[in-house]
């Protein structure tokens, strides 16, 4: 059932019901005037019997009253009948009988017929024109209504081509200042879809490319660190299986030795690259502490400002590598773009709320930010686990990364493996 059905059949239902209750209280008020008119009538007849004016004249003055009906009546009266001069103590609406000689009377009665089928002819005329202009009003505003609702309907359609990712045709301009509101908010709203289209699509292809690269650089460090040191391995083992002097195969178990921790430290490198397991075995404020340590061994230049107290803070394992990776990539961003001499790490948490704020003076975003895969990935990792991130230039020159999450609520579910 369509809108303007319902608010049709509402309208119909509530005309129907106001008619009827109007036209119970006309007939009610038109049977009262009635009455009393008929009443009136009577006891103008009965004064002009107490004045005693001549049957005949109140004949002539009551045959064309519409309230009154006269007739003779020849014969003995019931003994309840009321006499002539008796009527007026009577009810007001009770007969009039007038005795003109011995069994012979004139009798005035009420007669409402007449008038009554006056009167629900007019209103029958009155409310066949007000049903009429109800009719015709209902098919205005129905044709009206469907007129309106065009750019509503094309609205709808535009809608369904945006779900199913098709190009909608530019919608019209409406007279209706409020359809125009909800035409101005769909562009907007297919403007912001396509923007983030655009972005979603240039991330894919940053993440392609990041993708391809780690493979290469997994690829490099296996072949030309790992390969090459088991290809050495291979040729010592060779030389203590086949070596005679003890001298030659002491030197080989020996580079054997250094070669084996050199395989164990590039593999150690390349799983922590992969995946943080500091963080399977350690709590998230040993971790970030780690983190900043090594960043400041590699940085001596650099003047380091850290504060990282997550003491009162219930760790989480999947929000922990989310927390993790989010510090990890935003001091990677600094020691690679930012060129800083000071750098400042405040983190904090509780039971309420985690804060990570990574600030330099390095030289800044510029003008504008430009959306790497390093920002991207932060903006995603602070949305999975439910926080803000922002990222502004301060002033004076820098950048000031920072996320704050509530912990009033738990971390949205996503389903997939932080990383």
């Amino acid at each position: 059932m369509s809108g303007f059905t319902k608010i049709s059949t509402a309208i119909v239902a509530v005309f129907i019901g106001c008619f009827l209750m109007f036209s119970y209280l006309v007939y009610f008020h038109i049977q009262d005037n009635i009455e009393e008119e008929m009443t009136g009538a009577l006891n103008q007849v009965r004064e002009m019997v107490n004045l005693n004016i001549p049957v005949a004249d109140i004949e002539a003055i009551v045959e064309p009253s519409p309230h009154l009906s006269a007739h003779y009546f020849t014969g003995r009266l019931q003994a309840e009948q009321p006499s002539a001069m008796s009527t007026t103590e009577r009810n007001a609406l009770a007969p009039v009988i007038i005795p003109i000689q011995e069994n012979q009377y004139l009798i005035v009665t009420p007669f409402d017929t007449t008038e009554l089928t006056q009167n629900l002819t007019f209103f029958a005329l009155v409310a066949g024109l007000f049903f009429a202009t109800f009719v015709l009003l209902l098919f205005t505003l129905n044709v009206a209504v469907k007129q309106r609702l065009v750019p509503l309907n094309q609205l709808a359609e535009a809608l369904s081509e945006l779900r199913e990712g098709k190009d909608s045709q530019p919608l019209p301009h409406s007279d209706i200042t409020e359809m125009n509101r909800v035409i101005d908010q769909f562009k907007h709203l297919q403007n912001a879809l396509k923007s983030k289209e655009k972005q979603l699509i240039k991330i894919d292809k940053q993440l392609a490319l990041l993708q391809e690269q780690e493979r290469n650089y997994l690829a490099r460090e296996l072949h030309d660190n790992v390969g090459q040191l088991l290809t050495t391995i291979k040729a010592h083992a060779y030389i203590l299986v086949n070596a005679k002097e003890r001298a030659v195969v002491e030197l080989s178990a020996q580079k054997v030795q250094v070669m084996s921790h050199q395989i164990s430290d590039a593999i150690r490198k390349l799983t922590a690259h992969l995946h943080p397991l500091i963080l399977d075995k350690v709590p998230l404020q040993s971790s970030l502490e780690r983190l900043v340590y090594e960043q400041e061994i590699a940085q001596p230049d650099t003047q380091w400002d850290v504060s990282i107290n997550l003491k009162r803070y219930e760790e989480d394992r999947e929000r922990d590598i989310h927390l993790y990776r989010f510090a990890q990539e935003a001091i990677n961003n600094v020691i690679k773009h930012a060129k800083a001499t000071k750098v400042s790490i405040q983190i904090y948490g509780d039971t309420h709320c985690v804060s990570i704020e990574v600030k330099d003076n390095g030289r800044g975003l510029g003008n504008h930010i430009v959306e790497n895969i390093g920002m991207s990935s932060m903006r995603s990792r602070a949305r999975c686990i439910g926080a803000s991130c922002s990222v502004v230039s301060t002033t004076g020159g820098g950048v000031t990364v920072s996320l704050q999450l509530p912990l009033t609520q738990p971390s949205p579910e996503l389903g997939i493996n932080a990383a």
